[in-house]
C-alpha cells in the first residue's frame, strides 16, 4: 500500500492497553485488522471453568461466548452477520447462525454450547 493513500488507526482497550489496529488503502479499498485476542481466550476459559464449578444456569440468559472485535468483523466479512447491530439478537436465525460459526471456526471463544 502506498503511504499517500493509507489510513491507519489504533484503538485502546478499557485498561488503556492497545486494542484493535487497522489499516485501509483508500485507492484499493483493501483493509487489514489486527488484535491480540489472548485476553479474550483467557476470559472464555475462566468463564467455562467457573461454569463447570458452579454448574450451568437452567433459566434466564447465559453467556454464549467472548468475541473480540476483530472476530466480529471477520464474521461480518465472511458470513454477513453484524454482531454489533442493535437488531442482531432480535432475530433468532442470526443467533443460530452465530452458534454454528462459533462451533465450527472459533470453539475456544465459546462459554456455553
Amino acid at each position: 500500500m502506498s503511504n499517500s493513500s493509507e489510513i491507519k488507526f489504533r484503538g485502546k482497550q478499557a485498561d488503556g492497553k492497545n486494542g484493535m489496529q487497522a489499516t485501509f488503502d483508500l485507492e484499493t479499498g483493501d483493509g487489514y485488522f489486527k488484535q491480540d485476542v489472548s485476553k479474550f481466550l483467557e476470559q472464555a476459559k475462566r468463564d467455562r471453568e467457573k461454569q463447570e464449578y458452579y454448574g450451568i444456569k437452567k433459566n434466564g440468559y447465559r453467556k454464549l461466548a467472548t468475541i473480540p472485535d476483530v472476530i466480529a468483523l471477520k464474521i461480518l466479512e465472511d458470513h454477513k452477520l453484524d454482531l454489533h447491530s442493535p437488531e442482531f439478537m432480535k432475530d433468532s436465525n442470526n443467533v443460530k447462525k452465530l452458534k454454528t460459526i462459533l462451533h465450527m471456526e472459533y470453539r475456544d471463544l465459546l462459554v456455553n454450547n
